[in-house]
Order: C-alpha cells, then sequence, then structure tokens
C-alpha cells in the first residue's frame, strides 16, 4: 500500500518539475527578449548582483560597517530599480515582467505551503487518484446530490417500509462508511434490481474517498475475473493488467459491481473468496454490487464464500421503482 501511495507521491512531484522547468524557460525567453531590446536593463540587473556581492565583501572584509553598507545597497538598488521600471514602461512592458513565473502563487509551484498540502496538490492528487480508480465520476455523484425524493413514500407490503424510508437508511449507512466514522460497517453488500441507485451510491462513496487521499479501485465481476484468469494462464501479463491485479489487492476501497453476472468455473469462485477473504484478514474495506437476491447468492455461490460475504458484510437491499425507466 506505501508503494501504491509512492507511486502517486512521484508522480505529482514529477508534474510539479515539469510545470517548474516549463516556467522557468518562459521566464528566461522573456528576459531574453527584454535584453535584446532593451540592454540597458542587463547593465543594470549585473550591477544589482555586483552590488549585493560587494557589499558582502566590505563587510567581510572590515571595511564597512554593516549598517551602512545595507543603507547604501538599499538605496543604490533602489535607484536601479526605479529606472528599470521606467525603462519597461516606456517600452510598453508589466512591470513585473520578469519575474518568476508560478501557475500556482501559493505554494510557488512546490505543493507545499507552510508544512501543509497546496489546494493544488490536492487536487492534483485527487485527478490521479480518479483516474486509477477506473470510475468516471461527475459532480452528480456526490453525497450532497443524493435525492431521497426520487423514491416513493407509500410503505411497501413486502419490506413493510417505503422505498424512501428505506433509501434514508441507505445514506446513513452509506455516508458512515465513506466517512468511516466508529461503529460503521467495514464493508458494504449493496443487492436489489437494476436502476435503484446501487452504482450511484458507490459512486458517492468512491469520490468521498478519493477527496480523503485514498485509493480507490472499481471494476464489474465479469471484467475482473478475465483479467485475473487471463493472467494466470499466461494469456496476458501485460504491466496493465498486473496493475489492475495489484490495485485489487491493494486499494484502500475496492468495489466489486455485477457480482452473480460472470462465467463462473471453479477458478473464478477461488479468486473471488481469496480476493475477498485476504482483504477480510487485512481490514481492507470492500463494496459488493449485486443484483442478486439473497437467496440466489447462497444457491449460487459456495458456502465458504457466502460465510464470508453475510458473516462479514453489511447487508444492504434497495428496492422501489427502476430510476432508469421513469428517466432518472
Amino acid at each position: 500500500m506505501s508503494s501504491y501511495i509512492s507511486d502517486i507521491c512521484d508522480e505529482i512531484n514529477k508534474q510539479y518539475r515539469e510545470i517548474r522547468d516549463a516556467n522557468k524557460k518562459k521566464q528566461e525567453k522573456v528576459i531574453a527578449e527584454i535584453y535584446s531590446k532593451i540592454p540597458r536593463i542587463k547593465k543594470i540587473d549585473e550591477k544589482i548582483s555586483d552590488i549585493a556581492l560587494n557589499v558582502a565583501s566590505d563587510v567581510l572584509n572590515g571595511d564597512a560597517s554593516p549598517q551602512r553598507a545595507v543603507q547604501k545597497m538599499q538605496a543604490d538598488i533602489k535607484t536601479l530599480t526605479d529606472e528599470k521600471t521606467r525603462l519597461l514602461i516606456n517600452s510598453n512592458y508589466p512591470v513585473d515582467v520578469m519575474k518568476d513565473i508560478y501557475c500556482c502563487d501559493k505554494c510557488r509551484d512546490r505543493g507545499h505551503v507552510d508544512g501543509s498540502r497546496c489546494s493544488c496538490y490536492l487536487q492534483k492528487r485527487n485527478i490521479i487518484l480518479q483516474k486509477l480508480s477506473n470510475i468516471k465520476i461527475s459532480e452528480k455523484n456526490s453525497f450532497d446530490k443524493f435525492n431521497v425524493n426520487l423514491f416513493s413514500d407509500l410503505a411497501d407490503a413486502k419490506y413493510g417500509v417505503s422505498p424512501q424510508e428505506n433509501i434514508r437508511s441507505v445514506y446513513k449507512i452509506a455516508l458512515s462508511f465513506a466517512r468511516g466514522e466508529d461503529g460503521s460497517p467495514n464493508n458494504l453488500l449493496f443487492y436489489g434490481a437494476t436502476g435503484l441507485g446501487k452504482t450511484f451510491t458507490s459512486d458517492c462513496i468512491a469520490k468521498s474517498y478519493i477527496e480523503q487521499g485514498k485509493t480507490v479501485f472499481y471494476m464489474s465481476a465479469p471484467k475482473m475475473f478475465s483479467i485475473f484468469e487471463n493472467y494466470k494462464f499466461g494469456r496476458d501479463i501485460s504491466a496493465a493488467t498486473q496493475r489492475i491485479i495489484s490495485s485489487v489487492n491493494s486499494s484502500e476501497l475496492l468495489i466489486i459491481d455485477d457480482l452473480g453476472t460472470e462465467f463462473r468455473n471453479s477458478y473464478s469462485d477461488s479468486i473471488l473468496f481469496d480476493i475477498i477473504n485476504s482483504r477480510i484478514i487485512e481490514e481492507m474495506p470492500m463494496i459488493i454490487s449485486t443484483n442478486l437476491s439473497i437467496k440466489d447468492l447462497k444457491h449460487i455461490y459456495s458456502e465458504r464464500i457466502c460465510s464470508r460475504i453475510l458473516g462479514y458484510f453489511n447487508v444492504v437491499l434497495f428496492f422501489g421503482e427502476d430510476l432508469r425507466l421513469k428517466g432518472i
């Protein structure tokens, strides 16, 4: 896990180095243009550098008192700086045209301000985390867009509560899980028919994790098992495949979608058990989403798989009308 985070930090630091290098080249190009068009400014800059060096030398050699030397240096530099400003203005250049260039003035493209990560760093980190998560999350996929009023408030005869009451409960469980609150579940099993918000709720949790700087990885069960099988039997051992397998094993949140739609065999079942069991042992959170009922899960999967899912996951039911059929 530390290697996973370390790779992300290395990538962000690389981005900052590239930004600083690019801005330095821009600045050097501007300065070269100014020196070419206004040679006097180059002379002024050289004089300013010489003044500072000469003052330091005089003080060290005892040829001048530090206070008088600094006062004279400040006066001489101001005179030269004022002349430089006039020359720039007269040539229609902004007075700060030769200053250092930064994409972020707060951290000066270092990523940190007073020992804390700058907002630009967090933005870069979240972009990378989202890319690695294998999820396309929009601004709509967030808890503040969670609208329980999309669900009926009429009690369901089968469950004894309305879909709206149920989704309120789902919201509280999901939010508590995303925040890692005391007493919140470590794993979630979302089950119910299609179009009831299982994927949306998973995305809300994933977005919250990413905003906290945590690693997330999402994949549908069919694709995940296919990748593992291809790797196992040497059909695809590419670096991309190895990264996916590493993400499944080491991400701080693993989301397996559409469980039950995969082509099942003894190998896929063993992979499913190993993933679930190892992450339970390591206390690494999971979300599993399925359209199957609990009865169907027990019928399709082995007892040892079901015992891990039903014993270590908070089972969360979604029911109501298909929101997709309502055009939502």
